[in-house]
Protein backbone atom coordinates (compact mmCIF):
# COMPACT_ATOMS: atom_id res chain seq x y z
CA UNK A 1 0.00 0.00 0.00
CA UNK A 2 1.33 3.41 -1.01
CA UNK A 3 -0.18 6.61 0.30
CA UNK A 4 -0.26 9.57 -2.07
CA UNK A 5 1.32 12.68 -0.60
CA UNK A 6 0.11 16.02 -1.88
CA UNK A 7 2.55 18.11 0.13
CA UNK A 8 5.23 18.02 2.79
CA UNK A 9 5.27 21.39 4.48
CA UNK A 10 6.02 23.27 7.65
CA UNK A 11 3.20 22.77 10.13
CA UNK A 12 0.80 25.56 10.96
CA UNK A 13 -1.35 26.15 14.04
CA UNK A 14 -4.36 24.78 12.13
CA UNK A 15 -2.57 21.38 12.11
CA UNK A 16 -2.49 21.08 15.90
CA UNK A 17 -5.80 19.21 16.28
CA UNK A 18 -4.84 16.71 13.56
CA UNK A 19 -1.44 16.06 15.17
CA UNK A 20 -3.04 15.49 18.57
CA UNK A 21 -5.64 13.11 17.07
CA UNK A 22 -2.97 11.21 15.15
CA UNK A 23 -0.85 10.71 18.28
CA UNK A 24 -3.86 9.23 20.08
CA UNK A 25 -4.95 7.10 17.08
CA UNK A 26 -1.41 5.73 16.75
CA UNK A 27 -1.62 4.77 20.45
CA UNK A 28 1.39 6.86 21.35
CA UNK A 29 -0.52 8.83 23.98
CA UNK A 30 -3.87 8.80 25.74
CA UNK A 31 -6.27 11.64 24.97
CA UNK A 32 -5.65 13.26 28.36
CA UNK A 33 -1.87 13.26 27.71
CA UNK A 34 -1.73 15.22 24.43
CA UNK A 35 -2.13 18.68 25.93
CA UNK A 36 1.64 19.20 25.77
CA UNK A 37 1.32 19.55 21.98
CA UNK A 38 -0.47 22.87 22.57
CA UNK A 39 2.57 24.17 24.44
CA UNK A 40 5.01 22.78 21.86
CA UNK A 41 3.15 24.33 18.93
CA UNK A 42 2.63 27.65 20.72
CA UNK A 43 6.29 27.77 21.73
CA UNK A 44 7.38 27.15 18.20
CA UNK A 45 5.09 29.84 16.79
CA UNK A 46 5.79 32.46 19.46
CA UNK A 47 9.56 31.92 19.22
CA UNK A 48 10.27 30.46 22.66
CA UNK A 49 11.08 27.14 20.92
CA UNK A 50 12.39 28.82 17.78
CA UNK A 51 14.90 26.16 16.80
CA UNK A 52 12.29 23.41 16.87
CA UNK A 53 10.95 22.26 13.52
CA UNK A 54 7.51 20.82 12.76
CA UNK A 55 6.81 19.13 9.41
CA UNK A 56 3.58 17.57 8.24
CA UNK A 57 2.58 15.66 5.13
CA UNK A 58 -0.89 15.84 3.69
CA UNK A 59 -2.72 13.54 1.33
CA UNK A 60 -4.55 14.87 -1.77
CA UNK A 61 -7.61 15.90 0.27
CA UNK A 62 -5.23 18.02 2.45
CA UNK A 63 -5.64 15.83 5.54
CA UNK A 64 -2.52 15.65 7.72
CA UNK A 65 -1.38 12.01 7.66
CA UNK A 66 2.09 12.28 9.23
CA UNK A 67 3.86 14.79 11.46
CA UNK A 68 7.34 15.19 12.91
CA UNK A 69 9.03 17.46 15.44
CA UNK A 70 12.80 17.77 15.78
CA UNK A 71 15.17 20.19 17.46
CA UNK A 72 18.84 20.66 18.28
CA UNK A 73 20.15 18.84 21.30
CA UNK A 74 21.31 21.45 23.85
CA UNK A 75 25.02 21.51 24.67
CA UNK A 76 25.93 19.23 21.74
CA UNK A 77 27.75 20.06 18.52
CA UNK A 78 25.17 20.03 15.69
CA UNK A 79 23.32 17.05 17.11
CA UNK A 80 19.54 17.01 16.65
CA UNK A 81 16.83 14.94 18.29
CA UNK A 82 13.64 13.69 16.65
CA UNK A 83 11.12 14.23 19.43
CA UNK A 84 8.00 13.08 17.65
CA UNK A 85 6.98 11.19 14.54
CA UNK A 86 3.48 9.86 14.04
CA UNK A 87 1.75 8.37 11.03
CA UNK A 88 -2.02 8.10 10.85
CA UNK A 89 -2.62 4.36 11.45
CA UNK A 90 -4.74 4.15 8.29
CA UNK A 91 -1.67 5.16 6.27
CA UNK A 92 1.11 3.26 8.05
CA UNK A 93 3.26 1.11 5.79
CA UNK A 94 2.61 3.28 2.75
CA UNK A 95 5.94 5.12 2.67
CA UNK A 96 4.78 8.48 4.01
CA UNK A 97 6.80 8.21 7.21
CA UNK A 98 9.88 7.45 5.10
CA UNK A 99 9.16 10.48 2.89
CA UNK A 100 8.74 12.80 5.86
CA UNK A 101 11.95 11.54 7.47
CA UNK A 102 13.81 12.14 4.19
CA UNK A 103 12.48 15.71 4.16
CA UNK A 104 13.49 16.28 7.78
CA UNK A 105 16.98 14.91 7.13
CA UNK A 106 17.32 17.10 4.02
CA UNK A 107 16.23 20.13 6.05
CA UNK A 108 18.94 19.40 8.61
CA UNK A 109 21.63 18.80 5.99
CA UNK A 110 20.81 22.04 4.15
CA UNK A 111 21.15 24.37 7.13
CA UNK A 112 24.32 26.11 5.89
CA UNK A 113 26.79 26.89 8.67
CA UNK A 114 24.49 25.25 11.21
CA UNK A 115 24.31 21.91 9.37
CA UNK A 116 23.41 18.98 11.53
CA UNK A 117 25.94 16.19 12.02
CA UNK A 118 23.74 13.61 13.74
CA UNK A 119 20.05 12.87 14.23
CA UNK A 120 19.07 10.89 17.32
CA UNK A 121 15.75 9.09 17.74
CA UNK A 122 14.43 7.59 20.98
CA UNK A 123 11.69 5.00 21.26
CA UNK A 124 10.38 2.25 23.49
CA UNK A 125 11.54 -1.36 23.66
CA UNK A 126 7.99 -2.75 24.04
CA UNK A 127 6.41 -5.01 21.43
CA UNK A 128 4.06 -2.15 20.50
CA UNK A 129 7.08 -0.28 19.09
CA UNK A 130 8.77 -3.21 17.30
CA UNK A 131 7.70 -1.90 13.88
CA UNK A 132 8.94 1.55 14.85
CA UNK A 133 12.38 0.21 15.70
CA UNK A 134 12.48 -1.73 12.43
CA UNK A 135 11.44 1.42 10.55
CA UNK A 136 14.42 3.38 11.88
CA UNK A 137 16.80 0.52 11.16
CA UNK A 138 15.54 0.40 7.57
CA UNK A 139 16.21 4.14 7.29
CA UNK A 140 19.86 3.60 8.19
CA UNK A 141 19.71 4.40 11.90
CA UNK A 142 21.88 2.32 14.22
CA UNK A 143 20.79 1.29 17.67
CA UNK A 144 23.26 3.23 19.76
CA UNK A 145 22.05 2.64 23.32
CA UNK A 146 19.44 1.14 25.61
CA UNK A 147 18.57 2.59 28.94
CA UNK A 148 16.99 -0.18 30.94
CA UNK A 149 13.62 0.38 32.58
CA UNK A 150 13.58 4.04 31.50
CA UNK A 151 9.85 4.27 30.75
CA UNK A 152 8.83 1.58 33.23
CA UNK A 153 9.81 -1.79 34.74
CA UNK A 154 9.83 -3.65 31.40
CA UNK A 155 10.19 -0.72 29.02
CA UNK A 156 13.67 0.37 27.97
CA UNK A 157 14.49 3.54 26.07
CA UNK A 158 16.09 2.57 22.74
CA UNK A 159 18.26 5.27 21.19
CA UNK A 160 18.94 5.26 17.44
CA UNK A 161 21.69 7.32 15.80
CA UNK A 162 22.37 8.39 12.22
CA UNK A 163 25.20 10.47 10.82
CA UNK A 164 23.89 13.09 8.40
CA UNK A 165 27.32 14.04 7.08
CA UNK A 166 27.27 11.49 4.24
CA UNK A 167 23.88 12.82 3.07
CA UNK A 168 25.47 16.13 1.99
CA UNK A 169 25.95 16.48 -1.73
Amino acid sequence: MTTMIAAIRTASMRDLAAVRQMAVAAQMFEIEEVGFFDEMFRGWFDGTLDRHRWLVATNPDKTVVVAANYAPEPFADRMWNLYFLAVDPRHQGGGIGRSLMASAEADLVDKGDDEARVLVVETSSTDQYARTREFYTQLGYDEEARIRQFYGPEDDKVVFWKSLIELRS
